[in-house]
């Protein structure tokens, strides 16, 4: 499958601002079943500074700077993917690799968050799997969130706490994943954040700029897993950021100095070639 993305993300500002630096998270991760054929990134104004890195976590992003002030910031993307059909399955547990690297998790198993007496309760079954079957709880949770709780598109950057998601039984695709990344942690498996486009119709308008869960499975790395649409993700997932701290995952992130307000405008369109 041949995938084009054209994703727009324009920033108004009330007045003229000076913008501290920005990151911007456009580039597509690596993984086995994606091959980036076309990458192109425009910013207007055009920056002072654009410079492409490798950040800690092993991803490609770009750190953008101004030596001017501004009063809008607009960022085209134009991305061409090839992407392959893969056994989202096809692996096993290694638990003697679990022992091995156990460092590895610092981080990942961090809640920053009160969790609240009716999701320990949810979770507390799962307290005794031994972790050479940590895909039964992974798939029960999985489905547990796609049947209980409503998916909704929201354009805002903001996340919802766990709990609070948890109580509302509905969210947008970051505010399932957060929830999920928390109750596996909440069981001791590794999870991170990630964020990018999904090529899936089943989710309705809204859906390509996306968000889903990756945990460690020992031996296997990280696998992929849509709460929104109760999957384990496939070839139409494409990845640009993947992070244990959701904020480090939007497209854009960065802060400027005046007291104003701004505005969000995103377009994200894809189609197959």
């Amino acid at each position: 499958m041949r995938l084009q993305i054209q994703h727009q993300t324009r920033y108004t500002y009330d007045d003229f601002v000076f913008l501290e630096p920005h990151y911007l998270n456009f580039c597509p991760q690596q993984r086995s079943y994606l091959q980036v054929e076309a990458f192109e990134l425009k910013v207007n104004p055009l920056p002072d500074g654009l410079f492409p890195l490798l950040n800690i976590e092993n991803a490609l992003q770009y750190q953008c700077w101004f030596d001017k002030t501004v009063n809008s910031l607009e960022i085209n993307t134009f991305i061409k993917v090839r992407s392959f059909k893969f056994n989202p399955f096809g692996f096993f547990i290694d638990m003697d690799t679990l022992r091995m690297n156990s460092h590895e998790h610092f981080g990942y198993l961090d809640i920053n968050y009160l969790v609240s007496s009716e999701m320990e309760a949810v979770l507390r079954p799962y307290l005794s799997v031994p972790p050479n079957e940590l895909l039964t709880p992974v798939t029960e949770i999985l489905q547990l969130i796609n049947q209980n709780w409503s998916y909704s598109v929201r354009y805002t950057e903001d996340i919802h706490e766990p709990s609070e998601c948890f109580h509302r039984k509905s969210g947008s695709c970051r505010d399932l994943s957060w929830m999920m990344i928390v109750m596996l942690r909440y069981l001791k498996i590794p999870a991170r954040f990630v964020g990018g486009y999904a090529f899936n119709p089943e989710l309705g308008e809204g859906h390509e700029l996306h968000a889903w869960v990756e945990f460690l499975a020992p031996g296997a790395g990280w696998i992929g897993v849509d709460p929104s649409a109760g999957i384990f993700i496939n070839e139409a997932y494409i990845p640009i950021a993947a992070s244990k701290d959701p904020k480090k995952t939007l497209p854009v992130y960065g802060s400027y100095r005046g007291n104003v307000s701004s505005r969000l405008e995103t377009e994200v369109k894809i189609t197959e070639y």
